[in-house]
């Protein structure tokens, strides 16, 4: 699907449904919710139109469609991303809202909806290997201050091509085989796009927005609950599909990013019955957990480097 189809065919207060927001009230063909894109508010001022299928936060005077709505609410994700995202919940919502659908023929509705989504992949994979410490592309987990010891059981060194060009990345595998891709100069992701859940049989799961966080806390490690599990978002925009797994724990601790994405991330599970703890505070004044530990270190290097130590 294209962002022209997005809209003309996903309504507005199925996509708010599907975030965890439901509206305060209805009038007719105009409903009324609490603003998603502002603090809390006492009275609801963001009115979707169903008839129309627009959106108007009164608060800001900004408005518009649904796919101008997504990229509102995660604004991390790519535009790419917010297509895909919101394809699958098209695709999702169809095959639902089917009276007696079988099991067998949901399943099929999903792969078409990935076929959709994965019919003329940007990135292709060519090859995937084990990292190694005398590739370049370790210069680069050394510039996050992340040593190999702590990424070799969880990334690989992935050769891709974009438009016929072979480039090599750190690939970081989801739970339905895709990558996400990093080096010094690329950021990007090989389809499938999805989750990453780290199973170490634990009933707390600590939430992370990205890959690279997650491979700092494993260096911050004394910060950790004693033997958790770990779920990688990979993109703010997938929190919906981590739902079923965070609350088959007893705790979730957000390392969420100490920025608007990241509270309205923490809002979104809230509103769809996820209690989080947030665990962010070790790292205030950064925006994210990478960043706290290259600055941890850094001032770590700069002490050692005084006279008499």
């Amino acid at each position: 699907m294209n962002i022209q189809q997005i809209n003309s065919t996903l309504s507005i207060t199925d996509y708010l449904a599907s975030q965890g927001i439901q509206p305060v009230r209805r009038k007719g063909g105009d409903w009324w919710y609490v603003s998603p894109l502002r603090a809390a508010e006492r009275s609801p001022s963001f009115k979707v139109s169903t008839k129309l299928n627009r959106w108007y936060d009164h608060g800001t005077g900004e408005g518009g469609k649904v796919f101008d709505l997504a990229l509102r609410l995660h604004p991390t994700g790519t535009i790419r991303e917010t297509i895909e995202s919101l394809s699958g919940q098209f695709f999702l919502s169809q095959a639902n809202d089917v009276p007696g659908l079988k099991q067998g023929e949901h399943k099929l509705a999903t792969a078409s909806q990935n076929r959709t989504l994965n019919s003329a992949p940007s990135i292709t994979v060519l090859n995937v290997q084990e990292l190694d410490r005398s590739s370049h592309l370790t210069a680069y987990l050394r510039k996050r201050d992340i040593r190999l010891s702590i990424a070799k059981p969880y990334c690989k060194e992935v050769k891709f091509a974009i438009e016929g060009r072979e480039y090599q990345a750190i690939g970081f595998g989801n739970r339905s085989g895709g990558y996400e891709l990093r080096s010094a100069w690329f950021k990007g992701s090989s389809s499938p796009k999805d989750i990453t859940f780290v199973d170490n049989g634990s009933g707390t799961v600590c939430l992370l927005e990205g890959f690279m966080d997650f491979l700092s806390l494993l260096e911050l490690k004394m910060r950790l609950p004693i033997k958790s599990n770990f779920l990688v978002l990979n993109s703010a925009s997938l929190t919906g599909r981590s739902l079923g797994l965070l609350r088959q724990h007893r705790e979730v601790h957000l390392f969420l990013d100490r920025d608007k994405a990241g509270r309205r991330t923490a809002e979104s599970l809230q509103r769809s019955g996820v209690e989080g703890i947030d665990c962010s505070a070790f790292y205030n004044g950064h925006k994210d957990v990478n960043e706290y530990l290259v600055a941890r270190k850094q001032r770590a290097r700069r002490h050692s480097r005084r006279p008499g130590h």
